[in-house]
């Protein structure tokens, strides 16, 4: 392997200027550091020496110009009269998809059902290297994705605004229909909003919560021991967005990209719903949009990553 690279090398200082030159040694010294031989570079290979330089932490652009360095090297080696591959049309499939897989991480405004897991998971303290967090953080989260309410709301409902009604289905079921109202939404108005639980086992949780609680009590209240005492809090929207903050971060210095966004909880409700066949101008009215453009944007630019999604697929 060396000894072709010098002499590719040695043969372009007669032409190229010295800087050139040592920028090149440089791109391929990473080929020389990954394999004692002279790769053949199909598709497989691409994609694990891809990997390869992604765990030396290089940035994407240096790795672009290592490929296209090696690509050159390649061509001079198949000029001596050595046949080997270099799949130009797998390198330029890899490239789409990162460049695809990166758009959509960017623009991406719900969760999927891995990444609820994943938050849900890492305030359990289900996860390894984060600890368990208060039980209450659970249940906001999860009252939040059911419900599609704000932060701000959500820390303002009590127990007397939860409503459960039930009705009978065609066949003769009797069914359970929970509905929250909103006494302090946005700009002040008030409204009642439909909670969706996507998980039988969420109904039970507040359940249980509603048992405990008297008409006037906020459902956010919370209970911290402390060693001769235990004292009992309200919710604040600031001690909220304040613990999606740091659970982000430590998340993060655990190695899992990814946002947690209490909005994307409320985009999360409207996407589900609107996926499950409800009427998007009824979501609109639930989740207190006062144009129903706003919730067919979010729902539209979710159809939109579905699609992306599908590409990538296809693409790997």
């Amino acid at each position: 392997m060396e000894h072709f690279v010098d002499t590719y090398l040695t043969e372009l200082r007669k032409v190229r200027d010295r800087k050139t030159v040592e920028k090149k040694e440089y791109l391929l010294k990473h080929l020389i550091d990954y394999s004692d031989d002279l790769p053949v570079f199909d598709r497989d290979e691409i994609f694990s020496f891809y990997e390869y330089l992604k765990n030396k932490n290089l940035k994407d652009t240096t790795i672009r110009d290592i490929f296209k360095e090696i690509r050159l090297f390649y061509e001079w080696l198949q000029e001596q009269g050595l046949s080997l591959k270099f799949d130009e049309k797998a390198l330029r499939k890899l490239f789409q998809s990162r460049k695809a897989q990166e758009a959509l991480k960017s623009k991406k405004k719900y969760y999927s059902d891995e990444e609820i897991n994943l938050i849900l998971n890492a305030i359990r303290g289900a996860l390894n290297g984060i600890s368990a967090k208060h039980p209450i953080y659970y249940v906001l989260t999860i009252f939040l994705l059911c419900s599609g309410l704000r932060i701000s709301e959500a820390v303002k409902v009590r127990k007397k605004d939860f409503e459960i009604k039930r009705i009978l289905t065609e066949e003769g079921e009797e069914k359970e229909v929970w509905f929250v109202k909103v006494r302090e939404g946005k700009f002040g108005k008030e409204r009642k909003t439909l909670i969706y639980f996507f998980k039988p086992e969420w109904k039970k949780i507040f359940e249980e919560k509603l048992k405990r609680l008297n008409p006037e009590d906020f459902f956010f209240t919370y209970s911290v021991k402390y060693p001769k005492s235990l004292k009992t809090f309200t919710l604040t929207d600031k001690t909220a967005k304040w613990f999606y903050w740091k659970l982000e971060k430590e998340l993060k210095e655990r190695g899992y990209e990814i946002e947690v966004n209490a909005h994307r909880f409320r985009n999360t409700y409207i996407t589900k719903l609107a996926t499950k066949g409800f009427p998007v101008n009824l979501i609109a009215d639930w989740v207190g949009h006062s144009k129903i453009s706003t919730t067919m944007d979010i729902y539209m630019e979710a159809e939109k990553e579905r699609e992306l999604e599908v590409v990538l697929e296809r693409l790997s």
